[in-house]
């Protein structure tokens, strides 16, 4: 114990620079962008709808036909940010705290990993290479299910390197990460498991494969997802089945709706994550590199486990059909390790400089937070959170607003989240909007004005304005007896 506790005091100040920037950097400015289409807005209402309904067994996107109960991923984020909701409150600002809380905790890790491997100065780096890249807090500020299956994957590397350093039992941790994980989005959590068995082979360790707190681990791993999939199966029957193992995972696996079919098609999905990696996360992909060539030249065994980790969730990914940019953050901070390692070497003469400019930094970062009006988010979509209380008392709950020349996912979303009300599929031409608009009862129509703008006079006369905000503007095919709204 006397160990572990050295591994986490005697490190303040790198510490406190990183805590105090990851925190600004996940934290600063949070409430200032709205929630974006297509999964922060989906997955908050998620969320939201647990407390509606009171059901934590079975997820629902509401007034989605499609996804009425939500199979896409595994419930634990949601169950997550429910929670968040019921202390804190209902808010675009509250969606992200459960990301950028992961976000925050992913981390703390990242400089912990790197200090068991090799020392306190390294743990600083590595968890700097996170904080200076971008893309990871782009997906950490959001309502996203990334950084918490990131966290726990982590967690599972940490609690091995603790197990193989301390103390076997901490493998026994290990598992119950992977099962966390494994809750947080499924069979990407296999890769902690699978890469400490091919460890175990390749450093021919033979017979840590047959200790028993290895295989309780594993079975750990399996038994924590079960709370959750022996109940499905009991009260659902076989949706659990049929919705997330073959409409999602086996879905995913063969390429979803973008299936490869052509040579080239395939070829350019094999490489898809070669131009993803060396572009998406540059300058570290590269940097990266030098410290494999580092490691593999100075025969640094335990480092093996993080070259498995990455290797794994390349090729796990590679191999399924559907693929996006930011699966490979999977293993981000086990690269982020990587390049903590050779910038320990580069730059160990300089330590003291590094940290002081890095200390100045997170001073500089406090004031931008408190006292600038700069934004550390796009905000994309304004008008919504205008629109929707206006939206929400025309429109009657039960009705489906015709949406015009619009993307359905983002509007069902969107329309959720802000409005609490749901869309058709969209109208694309004027034929469509006058068989479904034109009608005797009372319609909605959402649409651009610059669409707007361009219909015939002769049916622009027969629509009626409600609402104008920005891009957007809300009609009716009767009259309402209230006045015409412009924001």
């Amino acid at each position: 114990m006397k160990k572990i506790y050295s591994l986490v005091g005697k490190s303040w100040t790198e510490f406190s620079i990183i805590a105090v920037l990851s925190f600004l950097g996940m934290f600063g400015k949070l409430g200032v962008s709205e929630l974006q289409p297509l999964g922060s807005a989906a997955h908050a209402a998620i969320s939201r709808e647990i407390l509606r309904r009171n059901d934590w067994l079975t997820l629902h996107w509401p007034y989605c036909p499609e996804f009425e109960d939500f199979y896409q991923f595994p419930p634990l984020f949601f169950w997550c940010q429910a929670i968040c909701y019921k202390i804190f409150g209902i808010s675009d600002t509250t969606s992200k705290y459960t990301s950028a809380f992961f976000g925050f905790l992913t981390i703390i890790g990242t400089f912990y990993l790197g200090k068991m491997m090799v020392n306190s100065y390294t743990g600083f780096l590595s968890a700097m290479t996170l904080i200076l890249f971008p893309y990871f807090f782009r997906h950490s500020r959001k309502c996203e299910v990334e950084t918490i299956l990131i966290f726990f994957i982590l967690l599972g590397y940490i609690f091995f390197i603790l197990a193989e350093k301390y103390d076997r039992k901490f493998i026994l941790l290990s598992g119950i990460s992977t099962g966390l994980a494994f809750l947080s989005k499924g069979p990407p959590a296999a890769v902690v498991p699978l890469s400490i068995v091919i460890y175990y082979l390749i450093t021919k360790q033979y017979k840590k494969l047959t200790d028993g707190y290895l295989w309780l681990s594993m079975l750990l791993s399996i038994i924590i997802p079960l709370f959750w999939i022996i109940p499905q199966i009991i009260y659902k029957g076989d949706a659990f089945y049929k919705k997330f193992v073959i409409n999602q995972v086996l879905w995913k696996i063969t390429g979803g709706d973008r299936p490869a079919v052509t040579l080239k098609q395939k070829i350019l999905n094999y490489t898809y994550f070669f131009r993803v990696f060396f572009s998406y996360y540059l300058p570290w992909s590269i940097t990266g590199l030098f410290g494999i060539y580092k490691i593999i030249k100075s025969r640094i065994q335990q480092f093996y486990i993080l070259f498995l980790w990455v290797l794994i969730v390349w090729t796990g990914f590679t191999i399924a059909g559907y693929k996006d940019d930011y699966y490979l953050l999977a293993f981000f901070p086990g690269w982020a390790v990587i390049n903590g390692f050779i910038f320990y070497h580069w730059t160990q003469k300089v330590k003291n400089q590094v940290v002081v400019s890095s200390g100045i930094l997170s001073i500089i970062m406090l004031f931008v937070v408190l006292f600038t009006p700069i934004k550390f988010d796009k905000v994309r979509n304004p008008e919504f959170k205008e629109l929707a209380r206006y939206i929400k008392t025309i429109v009657p709950q039960e009705e489906r607003v015709i949406i015009y020349n619009m993307y359905y996912w983002d509007m069902i979303a969107l329309f959720a989240w802000y409005c609490d009300r749901g869309v058709t599929h969209p109208v694309t031409t004027i034929e469509e909007l006058e068989k479904k608009f034109f009608c005797p009862q009372t319609k909605f129509l959402f649409i651009k004005k610059e669409d707007l703008e361009k219909f015939p006079s002769k049916i622009r006369n027969k629509m009626y304005p409600l609402v104008s905000c920005g891009r957007f503007c809300l009609l009716t095919n009767n009259k309402i007896e209230s006045a015409k709204i412009v924001l």
